[in-house]
């Protein structure tokens, strides 16, 4: 069933209070019980606004004909509950996750709330003390956001390697950008910062919490160029992508960018090219000899 944005509002705002409860309650059991920690970092991957389970399947897909294991599925209803398919193997170092959102269309505030629900959940279940993640587009604001958010936290999952792709962290063209209308200055400052959307937090929003991004971290930025004069992956201005550099600043343990170019690095197939899933598995599983294409702009 497609609802529209005024529902999908509405639905949010009334179990809004509720989910916070919820997730006030569930934490604070699973403190109690003191669960098992164990060794292994899985890695979550995140959809973008009006994503599905579609969005990150051909890298999931890759991943696993790498030799990776596909764990589980999480999916986050409107209601804000987990859904949980798949098998969680003990024995698996790096296990993947997928996480989707039934309200694909939700503010980033909420999104930000589920990711803590997910963490919650693996934490207290499974006794994950450390992950990595992987985000498309609005995705990989959501996770820099809940990064900003619960990095103090001495119970909850650490932030290891954050992969972004495509994000839009200062802006979307057609929304609150138009092509060629901003840039980075020398210094990576962008030279216009635009405000929050319905969606989206604004950039100012973003740096002002920079601060509580955890040091410890390792970030993978990636962009994507089309080519044709707009200087964008068409959604989203490689200025918008590139901003978050000047955003963590050297805040991480390691920053690194690296950009696409061509028909293959327009912003719904970026996660799709062969190409950045190698980088990304090289990135985030150290030590496995992946090629790597010389094609690729640092």
């Amino acid at each position: 069933m497609d609802l529209s944005l005024v529902e999908l509002a509405v639905i949010s705002g009334a179990t809004s209070a509720l989910g916070r409860l919820r997730t006030h309650r569930k934490l604070a059991r699973w403190q109690r019980q003191q669960p098992q920690a164990t060794p292994q970092i899985p890695t979550i991957f995140v959809h973008g606004l009006r994503g599905s389970s579609k969005t990150m399947q051909a890298m999931l897909t890759a991943a696993v004909d790498f030799g990776y294991h596909h764990a589980l599925t999480i999916h986050v209803t409107h209601a804000g509950k987990l859904k949980i398919s798949g098998h969680w193997d003990n024995t698996v170092a790096h296990p993947l996750i997928q996480v989707t959102f039934g309200n694909n269309q939700a503010r980033l505030s909420f999104q930000v709330r589920w990711l803590h629900e997910i963490m919650i959940y693996l934490r207290g279940q499974h006794g994950v003390l450390a992950y990595n993640a992987v985000g498309h587009s609005a995705g990989s604001v959501a996770l820099v956001a809940y990064a900003e958010a619960y990095s103090a936290s001495n119970w909850l999952p650490k932030l290891k390697k954050l992969v972004t792709i495509a994000g839009p962290f200062n802006g979307v063209i057609g929304m609150n950008e138009s092509h060629n209308t901003n840039f980075l200055t020398a210094t990576g400052r962008p030279k216009i910062v635009y405000p929050k959307s319905f969606w989206l937090p604004s950039y100012a929003d973003l740096y002002r919490q920079r601060h509580h991004f955890p040091t410890d971290a390792a970030v993978l930025n990636i962009y994507g160029d089309v080519n044709d004069g707009t200087h964008s992956a068409r959604y989203i201005s490689t200025a918008s992508a590139r901003s978050l550099r000047y955003l963590l600043g050297t805040i991480p343990a390691s920053f690194r960018e690296v950009g696409f170019h061509g028909a293959t690095a327009e912003h719904s197939r970026l996660h799709d090219n062969p190409q950045v899933q190698q980088l990304v598995f090289a990135f985030l599983f150290a030590g496995r000899d992946l090629p790597v294409a010389s094609r690729l702009l640092s």
